[in-house]
């Protein structure tokens, strides 16, 4: 596994891994009581990190067009050095299924202008957090000196969304408050006009990817009109876990690999 020059920071990468672990962590204790509504969830970070932390993010979405859906999908969490942190988890539940395989595009203009068009389903979700986000961070971290946001698939796609809508809509910009992304196992999320004005914000951007990980290789980049590309500097590695789901996980593949970056395949038989 090859870094890039600075910016890049492995030790940051790994504290935005090991935070969307704690996302993923959190929808699992919401499961384990029975999915209550926000008021009711007693959430309890796994706190790695020793870091303060927001109220879950909830997305809450017209879900196939007849109920509402509701469930959390990230949260903010700050140091008290002036670091903050936006993440989000990836797929967990039937309804992030299906959201996964919307592959159509909307304007993103409606959020941000100038930005092209992109994927319907991660739209749809940003869509339904898009507020709760903001808020969140504009409340929890008003005194931060810099930003990471991050996440791993589909949040990986949520956290590609609200780069440009969090420079357009709150105090950070790039040449002031620093903003930097680390992703993992994204996927595609726009098409050329949104990675092209993506990748003219001045935020670095690093997406982590395995070579042997097919969730980074969706959406085609050509579906009929539709038109996909990526965004962001790309930080390979290839490792063969032994299963698609296995290829794919954020601790046994992706932040084992950030770890064991000279041999990131040696825990496999």
């Amino acid at each position: 596994m090859y870094f890039p020059p600075s910016p890049f920071e492995r030790e940051e990468a790994l504290n935005c891994a090991t935070l969307v672990g704690t996302a993923y962590d959190m929808y699992a204790q919401w499961v384990e009581q029975h999915k209550p509504q926000p008021e009711q969830f007693n959430w309890k970070p796994n706190d790695v990190l020793s870091l303060n932390y927001s109220k879950p993010i909830w997305v809450e979405e017209k879900f196939l067009k007849f109920f509402y859906h509701s469930e959390p999908l990230g949260f903010v969490a700050w140091s008290d050095r002036g670091t903050a942190y936006l993440v989000f988890r990836g797929t967990d539940s039937a309804e992030d299924w299906i959201e996964d395989v919307e592959v159509g595009q909307e304007p993103f203009s409606h959020i941000v202008p100038n930005y092209g068009k992109v994927h319907r389903g991660f739209y749809g979700v940003y869509l339904g957090m898009k507020g709760g986000a903001i808020a969140t961070l504009d409340q929890a971290v008003p005194k931060a000196k810099r930003l990471f946001i991050t996440g791993h698939s589909l949040g990986s796609g949520l956290s590609t969304l609200a780069v440009p809508d969090v420079i357009a809509h709150t105090q950070y910009q790039p040449d002031k408050l620093p903003i930097k992304h680390y992703n993992f196992a994204s996927p595609k999320v726009g098409n050329l006009d949104f990675a092209t004005a993506y990748n003219q914000n001045k935020v670095p951007t690093y997406r982590l990817v395995n070579t042997c990980d097919l969730v980074p290789d969706a959406p085609l980049s050509l579906m009929g009109r539709l038109r996909y590309q990526h965004i962001g500097i790309p930080v390979d590695f290839t490792a063969q876990y032994g299963t698609i789901a296995g290829n794919h996980n954020l601790k046994n593949a992706y932040e084992y690999a950030l770890n064991n970056y000279t041999q990131p395949q040696s825990h496999v038989s």
